[in-house]
Protein backbone atom coordinates (compact mmCIF):
# COMPACT_ATOMS: atom_id res chain seq x y z
CA UNK A 1 0.00 0.00 0.00
CA UNK A 2 0.99 3.37 -0.56
CA UNK A 3 1.71 5.40 2.36
CA UNK A 4 1.97 9.18 2.30
CA UNK A 5 5.74 9.17 2.89
CA UNK A 6 6.33 6.95 -0.12
CA UNK A 7 4.69 9.26 -2.25
CA UNK A 8 6.30 12.12 -1.15
CA UNK A 9 9.94 10.78 -1.56
CA UNK A 10 8.73 9.35 -4.85
CA UNK A 11 7.78 13.03 -6.11
CA UNK A 12 11.57 14.09 -4.54
CA UNK A 13 12.96 11.67 -6.57
CA UNK A 14 11.16 12.49 -9.47
CA UNK A 15 11.91 16.25 -9.34
CA UNK A 16 15.42 15.61 -8.31
CA UNK A 17 15.96 13.67 -11.47
CA UNK A 18 13.90 16.77 -13.49
CA UNK A 19 15.94 19.55 -12.05
CA UNK A 20 18.85 17.31 -12.55
CA UNK A 21 18.18 16.61 -16.03
CA UNK A 22 17.62 20.60 -16.70
CA UNK A 23 20.97 21.62 -15.11
CA UNK A 24 22.86 19.47 -17.23
CA UNK A 25 21.26 20.20 -20.56
CA UNK A 26 22.20 24.27 -19.54
CA UNK A 27 25.81 23.62 -18.84
CA UNK A 28 25.82 21.66 -22.00
CA UNK A 29 24.03 24.69 -23.93
CA UNK A 30 26.51 26.74 -22.06
CA UNK A 31 29.52 24.71 -23.60
CA UNK A 32 28.27 24.81 -27.04
CA UNK A 33 27.63 28.67 -27.18
CA UNK A 34 31.34 29.20 -25.70
CA UNK A 35 32.91 26.46 -27.78
CA UNK A 36 30.66 28.63 -30.88
CA UNK A 37 32.17 31.83 -29.65
CA UNK A 38 35.83 30.39 -29.91
CA UNK A 39 35.64 29.20 -33.21
CA UNK A 40 34.16 32.61 -34.42
CA UNK A 41 36.68 34.46 -32.15
CA UNK A 42 39.67 32.87 -33.63
CA UNK A 43 40.65 30.73 -30.50
CA UNK A 44 41.03 33.71 -28.39
CA UNK A 45 38.87 34.13 -25.24
CA UNK A 46 38.56 37.50 -23.98
CA UNK A 47 38.09 35.97 -20.59
CA UNK A 48 41.12 34.06 -20.64
CA UNK A 49 42.99 37.06 -21.37
CA UNK A 50 43.12 37.39 -25.37
CA UNK A 51 42.25 40.59 -26.43
CA UNK A 52 38.11 41.47 -27.48
CA UNK A 53 37.17 40.23 -30.68
CA UNK A 54 36.61 43.57 -32.59
CA UNK A 55 40.05 45.08 -30.97
CA UNK A 56 42.15 45.07 -34.33
CA UNK A 57 44.94 43.59 -31.94
CA UNK A 58 47.33 40.31 -32.90
CA UNK A 59 47.92 38.23 -29.43
CA UNK A 60 51.04 36.26 -30.28
CA UNK A 61 50.20 32.45 -30.17
CA UNK A 62 52.52 30.37 -28.55
CA UNK A 63 55.19 29.44 -31.38
CA UNK A 64 56.37 26.57 -33.06
CA UNK A 65 59.59 24.50 -31.96
CA UNK A 66 61.35 22.23 -34.85
CA UNK A 67 62.18 18.82 -32.96
CA UNK A 68 65.13 17.54 -33.06
CA UNK A 69 66.16 13.73 -33.67
CA UNK A 70 68.17 12.77 -30.84
CA UNK A 71 71.41 11.42 -32.12
CA UNK A 72 71.99 8.54 -29.53
CA UNK A 73 68.37 6.98 -28.93
CA UNK A 74 66.49 8.06 -32.24
CA UNK A 75 63.94 10.26 -30.49
CA UNK A 76 62.43 13.46 -31.60
CA UNK A 77 62.54 16.35 -29.19
CA UNK A 78 62.26 20.35 -28.58
CA UNK A 79 65.71 21.26 -28.36
CA UNK A 80 64.96 23.69 -25.32
CA UNK A 81 63.00 21.54 -23.52
CA UNK A 82 64.87 18.45 -23.95
CA UNK A 83 65.41 16.50 -20.65
CA UNK A 84 67.88 13.14 -20.85
CA UNK A 85 66.51 9.66 -22.20
CA UNK A 86 69.06 8.28 -19.34
CA UNK A 87 71.64 6.74 -21.82
CA UNK A 88 75.30 8.19 -21.43
CA UNK A 89 76.08 10.08 -24.32
CA UNK A 90 73.02 11.95 -24.30
CA UNK A 91 73.58 15.72 -25.78
CA UNK A 92 70.46 16.07 -23.20
CA UNK A 93 71.69 15.47 -19.76
CA UNK A 94 70.48 18.04 -17.77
Amino acid sequence: MMSLSKILLLALVIGAVWFGWRWINRVQEIGRARSAARRQDGGRDAAAGGPPRNSGAYAPTLEAEDMEKCPECGAYVAPRSAVSCGRPACPYGR
